[in-house]
């Protein structure tokens, strides 16, 4: 399987000794949407920049399609779309006349690529003859996405890709998130959006304060995961009554229970059998749960 994308100890710092990166490791194979999370500041824009080659590393390397993206950065442009946040195209050109200027930049924008593109996100010749700075925010993020794929890049690079769009845009974004996929396409999304994140990556990289924490394929993320159990009783019960170690009581006060699941799920109910319930719910995992527990065990 061919690397894509291939980061080796690359760091940023910029002046004042603020950290924007530091010692980032990372690899994006062929064929793979590989989300990276974080909060704000964390990385992820100046990590974007830096593989664009909008920002000059203070050390370590990458390397795009097996090339240095600083050395060979013209012919790596030419077979990347990219998505950036905020969206901030030229405001006095017309939509039409943005998307003229950046297939420019490109050897192959296919026409058919563009016309399904503005059907699938709603983006009329009216809006097309309009000039950007009349546009919503909902519009120029759209316009962005039909200028990053229309040309159908070998890799998509996003930050924050469905900013501002409505839900059922973003449904069809995410839909052709799985049709590029399909083709063979590799994405590389930066998102605080976790639920989108677990809709349409494989893996995923949690960074934290410019330094990596973990990598792992998404449903693992989940997966590896406590899960978390919480009950209401028919009548009060006592806390020692419920002590075991199939689980960890976080909160209890007589009646409600919320606990983390540490060993076998029948075990607990052995233990509940005995009392009247009259509500018990086991709430799936998520992977805003497993990324607030790295960024509490960082804290």
């Amino acid at each position: 399987m061919e690397k894509i994308i291939e980061i080796n100890d690359l760091t940023k710092f910029y002046r004042g000794g603020i950290t924007g990166i530091e010692t980032l490791t990372l690899t994006v194979n062929e064929g793979e949407i590989y989300g990276f999370l974080g909060s704000n500041g964390s990385g992820k824009t100046t990590t974007i920049r830096l593989l664009l080659n909008f920002l000059f590393p203070t050390s370590g390397s990458a390397r795009i399609f097996g090339k240095d993206i600083i050395a060979d950065h013209i012919e790596i442009t030419r077979n990347i779309g990219y998505i950036p946040s905020p969206v901030s195209p030229n405001r006095s050109l017309t939509g039409e006349a943005f998307l003229k200027y950046t297939s420019g930049f490109y050897k192959r924008v296919s026409g058919r690529a563009r016309s399904e593109l503005l059907e699938r996100f709603e983006f009329s010749s009216r809006d097309l003859k309009r000039k950007i700075k009349d546009y919503s925010s909902g519009m120029a993020r759209k316009i962005a996405i039909i200028q990053a794929f229309e040309h159908r890049p070998r890799l998509i690079i996003m930050d924050e890709p469905t900013e501002g769009l409505d839900p059922v845009m973003q449904h069809e974004f995410y839909k052709l998130m799985k049709e590029y996929k399909s083709k063979g396409g590799t994405a590389f999304i930066s998102s605080h959006h976790l639920r989108e994140v677990e809709r349409v990556c494989d893996r995923a990289a949690i960074i934290r304060k410019g330094r990596l924490v973990t990598v792992e394929d998404v449903q693992d993320l989940m997966n590896g995961m406590s899960r978390k159990i919480k009950v209401v009783f028919g009548k009060k019960v006592t806390k020692f009554d419920l002590i075991d170690p199939a689980w960890e009581i976080i909160t209890f006060d007589g009646k409600k229970l919320e606990a983390i699941i540490i060993s076998d799920l029948n075990r607990i109910i052995k233990i509940l059998s005995k009392f009247e319930i009259t509500d018990m719910t086991l709430p799936p995992r998520s992977l805003e749960d497993v990324f607030l527990d790295y960024y509490q065990e960082g804290e």
